[in-house]
């Protein structure tokens, strides 16, 4: 008898050793280690179960027990939190058998169900003393099943124990390399559409077809960048991102919930939204989720390009119009010829206008790990600014500029109203473009005066600061600010430096000066008096030693060319500001 069992074992060595050189493949070396268990202990089946670090489980693995279907192998997993027999095993690392499945409280009950348990024999499996698993045999055929076989099983299971790693190790080696293919596959073919055919929408319409779904690239308030072959639903929503956390954000698989797989677009640590693949009735394998998780970085490298060009054209374009505010460009046809450069072709006046665009930033936890954005939301709305300028004035030209746009737009000396109306299309159309683009936006629009020729563009760049500083100052953002309108404003908000007090002076009563000058007039000095002598004409006209009819006269004059009546409304605020304003200038430039 002890000839017989020693001959048995050394035969279950040989066995299982020939078994585990038979092949690669994972499922069929299990399969091969099953048949050949069963084989020496008589046994109907056998099964192994691995142990999940991850998810702190001992998992079935298929094949098992005779059953091939991978949904109920799947279903077939046990917490060590849960306990069972395998889970002592495990623990333990002591052997276990038994001979009355349906009466054993050991034995989960719904293992003995699944799987038509009557006797079982549970060995553990250790690798370098590290327990990987379990091993079952169950249901001898010809009896019960004994000590010698108990021992048997016992004795071979470190050659199962490394023959199942072995196997285990080289299928996920074998999926890694399937899963690299794939990816450099798909940064190919993205590289080459990036090269060919730049932008966002080409490199999800490319992706949509390599992988055969629908994709969505969303920035990161989950709003739609571009889309490839995308059914009416489900739409984007914060909802997609619930559950989102770690390293882990492929999600949703074999859309259970009509929720796509969702992964993060990241490099470095710019953060540029999520790439979101439908998988619809064609649920993704772990290959094609991986190589899409890869593809994301493509994602990320084409906003950076953008924001690098964007970037760049803003600092080339806004060294040009520097330049022409400075006044480098004497001849006005260079001048011009640079305005061209510019895309700008319109021959004539043109106000210099600044649009001021500020957006809530996204908040929340699942951008912890990024410090910055790929893409600034101005990288998208600067080309639909220089689109929606063309449809709206006819002409423009779009610069980035510091924390908004610089725009030159065409302008109508004798309708200003017109200029008022088309601006505020413009800033209507723009607040739009920009809500759709990110939510919470808020937009000013300022505009200097018309300037006559390129050499003035200096002086239009003023102005529209200083309307630019009352609309954000004043958070005007429901009509544009227009410097002509401004008033004592470009005083009160334009800060205290001579040099606006100097252009104020000049807007509220420089149309009296200079008809001072060109007819020999006292337009200005008549205009103080009548202020002095608080608006009662008979005291200006005594003040001034003259006939009360040519005080009249000189005031008809006054109220044309300033546009009103200097003591009525804000125009009389206007005008005694300007008046105490020209007078301190005088004094101060008299060394007072």
């Amino acid at each position: 008898m002890v000839v017989e069992a020693d001959e048995r074992r050394v035969l279950a060595l040989v066995r299982v050793g020939r078994a585990m050189s038979s092949t690669a493949d994972y499922e069929q070396a299990l399969a091969t280690l099953i048949q050949t268990i069963s084989e020496l202990l008589d046994a109907e089946s056998a099964g192994f179960m691995l142990y999940d670090p991850e998810r702190s489980e001992l998992v079935l693995q298929q094949p098992a027990f005779g059953i091939d279907d991978p949904e109920m192998i799947s279903a077939y997993h046990v917490s060590l939190r849960e306990g069972g027999n395998a889970v002592r095993v495990f623990l333990s690392r002591s052997p276990y058998m038994s001979n009355d499945a349906e009466r054993d409280p050991r034995l989960i009950r719904r293992f003995v169900r699944l799987f038509h348990a009557r006797s079982t024999i549970s060995v553990p499996l250790v690798v370098e003393d590290q327990a990987i698993g379990v091993c079952h045999a169950i249901n001898k055929r010809g009896g019960p099943f004994t000590d010698e076989d108990l021992k048997l099983l016992d004795l071979v299971a470190p050659l199962l124990a490394v023959s199942v790693q072995s196997a285990h190790m080289f299928r996920d080696v074998r999926e890694q390399r399937r899963q690299l293919e794939r990816a450099i596959f798909l940064q190919r073919e993205l590289s080459w559409t990036a090269f060919d055919a730049p932008g966002m929408a080409s490199l999800t319409d490319r992706l949509a077809t390599l992988v055969d779904r629908p994709v969505m690239v969303l920035d990161p308030a989950v709003r739609p960048l571009a889309t490839a072959g995308w059914p009416e639903a489900p739409q984007p929503g914060e909802d997609w991102l619930e559950g989102s956390h770690g390293e882990s954000w492929w999600r949703h698989q074999a859309g259970r919930d009509g929720r796509p797989a969702l992964t993060p677009i990241g490099v470095g640590n710019h953060f540029g939204g999520y790439l979101a693949v439908l998988d619809a009735a064609k649920p993704l394998d772990q290959i094609d989720a991986r190589a899409i998780e890869h593809a994301a970085s493509m994602f990320a490298l084409e906003m950076l390009r953008e924001r690098t060009a964007y970037e760049l054209e803003s600092r080339l374009k806004g060294d040009l119009l520097r330049e022409l505010f400075s006044g480098a460009y004497g001849d006005e046809r260079d001048a011009h010829r640079v305005l061209a450069d510019l895309g700008y072709r319109t021959i004539g006046p043109c106000r210099v206008a600044q649009l001021h665009v500020s957006w809530r930033s996204p908040t929340g936890s699942r951008q912890a790990r990024w410090t910055d954005e790929v893409q600034d939301p101005r990288t998208r709305l600067y080309p639909t600014l220089q689109q929606l300028c063309v449809q709206t004035v006819g002409d423009g030209v779009v610069v980035p500029w510091r924390s908004g746009f610089l725009l030159l737009l065409p302008a109508t000396v004798d309708d200003a109203e017109r200029d008022l109306e088309l601006a505020g299309e413009l800033l209507a159309r723009s607040r739009e473009a920009a809500d759709a683009i990110r939510p919470g936006v808020r937009v000013h629009l300022a505009l200097g005066s018309p300037v006559p020729t390129a050499a003035d563009l200096g002086q239009g760049m003023h102005q529209a600061e200083q309307a630019s500083a009352a609309a954000r100052t004043l958070d005007i953002v429901d009509r544009p600010v227009v410097f002509e309108h401004l008033g004592v404003y470009r005083v009160l908000l334009g800060g205290g430096g001579s040099r606006h007090h100097l252009d104020f002076v000049d807007h509220a009563i420089g149309p009296l000066e200079r008809y001072d000058a060109e007819h020999g007039t006292y337009l200005v000095a008549t205009l103080r008096s009548y202020v002095d002598a608080d608006y009662n004409a008979a005291e200006a006209a005594r003040r001034l030693y003259v006939h009360a009819n040519t005080l009249a006269y000189r005031l008809k004059t006054v109220r044309r060319l300033l546009g009103g009546d200097p003591c009525r409304g804000e125009l009389r605020l206007q005008v005694e500001l300007a008046l105490k304003l020209r007078e301190l200038l005088r004094l101060s430039a008299a060394g007072w």
